[in-house]
């Protein structure tokens, strides 16, 4: 992690024996973050260059008995996954109070700690988020309580403002052999909105291959939806092909919207600060997706795509 130094400078604020030179405030900041765009092509039609991604985010993580926070800001598209769309702006931040060694209080706009994928897709395996899990909050105002039952086991609860009548969450991660996992409830505090349940699973099998699987349940009000998402990603030096494969049915639940299943490939060079990557996303639905003006159960959509994350 980088760290930012701030100096205050004293001159023309400061007056007396002490000097500018003097006089320094250190707060040692992580930053990190990322920068991408790409090109995109769907149908017999370029959608032209995008950016894609930028994201910064600031934190100082708490020691026990002391507090830190996180806090990001930046560009993040409106699929789903942005509070603010397509401006550019805060995205989330929280601060963090450790009472005690294994306990944890977020308190703020929180990010979602449930799912193989993040908003800031630069950080994913694939160029396109996952259908599944856009159909869970994101980005949210709420608090989070996290304890540590055991070493690499977690357990949260949290409540927050989504929906009209706040919502509630618990759930666990961690991981258990050579897994990694995130088990959670999500309940909306709403008939009228569906309730989730996310089971994630992912481990690298080998140094060479990495294995996912994001399997989501959506409790309607009188039906009830799910989709699961397999990624499959071969490694061989820089060189790396994520591969993901998922299907839903919305099944009236409102979750998706939808029912179907796409497929996206992503062969990618990875270079020491950033990648470059190319993706062929194909979907299947039931019914008709919007997709650079066109209207389409199936297509085929062509992106290019290069970032840099620090």
């Amino acid at each position: 992690m980088k760290k930012l130094v701030g100096t205050l400078a004293a001159a023309g604020i400061l007056t007396g024996a002490v000097s500018a030179a003097e006089v320094t405030f250190k707060l040692p900041v992580e930053v990190h973050g990322g920068f991408s765009a790409g090109y995109k092509y769907a149908h017999s039609t370029a959608e032209g260059f995008e950016v894609t991604n930028f994201l910064v985010e600031l934190s100082k993580p708490a020691e026990t008995g002391d507090i830190g926070f996180t806090s990001a800001f930046g560009y993040l598209p409106s699929n789903g996954a942005s509070t603010t769309g397509d401006n550019f702006g805060f995205q989330y931040g929280y601060l963090s109070i450790v009472p005690m060694e294994g306990v944890t209080l977020d308190a703020g706009v929180l990010a979602t700690n449930v799912g193989y994928e993040v908003a800031n897709t630069y950080a994913n395996p694939n160029i396109t988020i996952a259908r599944i899990w856009g159909g869970q909050p994101v980005y949210y105002g709420g608090a989070r309580l996290t304890y540590s039952v055991a070493e690499g086991i977690d357990v949260f609860g949290e409540v927050n403002d989504d929906g009209n009548d706040g919502a509630w969450s618990v759930g666990s991660i961690g991981s258990l052999g050579i897994a990694d996992y995130v088990v959670s409830y999500y309940d909306k505090n709403d008939p009228k909105e569906s309730d989730i349940v996310d089971v994630i699973l992912s481990t690298s099998a080998t140094d060479s291959l990495d294995l996912a699987v994001n399997f989501d349940y959506q409790i309607g009000r009188n039906k009830n939806g799910y989709g699961v998402a397999f990624y499959i990603t071969p490694k061989m030096g820089n060189i790396s092909l994520p591969v993901r494969v998922e299907s839903f049915d919305d099944n009236g639940s409102g979750a998706y919207g939808n029912k179907g299943w796409d497929l996206a490939v992503t062969p990618t060079y990875n270079f020491k600060s950033g990648y470059l990557r190319a993706e062929v996303f194909y979907y299947d639905y039931n019914k008709a997706e919007t997709v650079v003006g066109y209207s389409k159960k199936t297509n085929t959509v062509f992106r290019v795509e290069a970032g840099l994350t620090f």
